[in-house]
């Protein structure tokens, strides 16, 4: 009996570690997505936050604060959530990636909607650890859109790059994010036709997320006043093609905390792939 409950075990040990583990493409990214939602359901809200954060993982709460200090001083053995991702890729070094989708809160009365954004991070291709996680809430989805779950196309990159390297590419990125919001400071909105992709997703507050550049353009037009913004953290994939940068921003007299995705195409061009925006407190 004793044998049979040790190898029991085990079996569960090593289970566990495969849904963490990273393997270097997407579906790795899910499988930890997954388990994250598997875990919340048996264990509550804190103890996952706090069992798959890095330690300098941030939570917009609206803004910003250490995952594990957040969630050690509001505790929350809620169970009834599920998370749903929708949309995920993964940088060609498997070192930076993000999940986004719908999770729902259930209650007895009514249930809660959001569209979550989850960055997440993994040394040497071990376990993902989670880094960010920010959300918009909103009003019940009519239907669900189909999943995108993307790998590099290739996973050819320079492997020969130095710490300092590594700085000025972050540097390029974060001088890219501060290049649009100057932009759209003397542009009024135009320069957004510039920076945003093709398949852009914009997630606002109590908004649906709305999807591709004409869309998302025509959403901010018609709010009437211009987006200003101004980043204040970046980070970048070793690889080169895949980051983040997070900031402040306001329309009007609504003050905001973005995060933004970026990608670089085929021509070295970064491009916006998701833009979410949380009220600030």
């Amino acid at each position: 009996m004793k044998k049979i409950i040790y190898l029991f075990l085990l079996i569960l040990i090593y289970s566990n570690a495969i849904a963490q583990k990273n393997d270097g493409t997407v579906s790795s990214l899910i499988k930890a997505e997954k388990y994250f939602n598997e875990y919340l359901s048996k264990e509550g809200l804190s103890k996952s936050f706090l069992k798959f954060a890095s330690d300098k993982g941030v939570v917009f709460r609206p803004n910003p604060i250490n995952i594990n200090e957040y969630y050690n001083q509001n505790p929350s053995d809620t169970k009834n959530l599920s998370r749903e991702p929708e949309f995920a890729m993964i940088s060609k070094a498997g070192d930076l990636g993000f999940t986004s989708g719908l999770y729902t809160l259930a209650n007895e009365e009514s249930s809660s909607y959001v569209h979550y954004l989850s960055i997440w991070k993994s040394k040497n291709q071990k376990k993902w650890k989670l880094v960010l996680d920010a959300g918009i809430e909103h009003k019940k989805p009519l239907y669900k859109p189909a999943n995108q779950f993307i790998d590099p196309i290739d996973y050819k990159y320079s492997k020969l790059i130095g710490p300092k390297k590594i700085k000025m590419r972050e540097d390029i990125v974060f001088s890219t994010d501060l290049l649009f919001s100057k932009s759209l400071d003397k542009s009024g909105n135009k320069s957004l036709n510039d920076f945003y992709s093709s398949n852009v997703r914009f997630y606002f507050p109590n908004q649906l997320p709305i999807i591709g550049k004409s869309n998302a353009i025509d959403f901010i037009y018609q709010m009437g006043k211009p987006l200003i913004c101004f980043p204040n953290f970046v980070d970048r994939a070793f690889s080169g093609d895949l980051a983040y940068t997070n900031g402040k921003a306001s329309i009007g007299l609504n003050k905001y905390n973005y995060i933004r995705i970026w990608q670089k195409d085929l021509e070295s061009k970064w491009n916006i792939i998701l833009d979410m925006y949380v009220f600030e407190e």
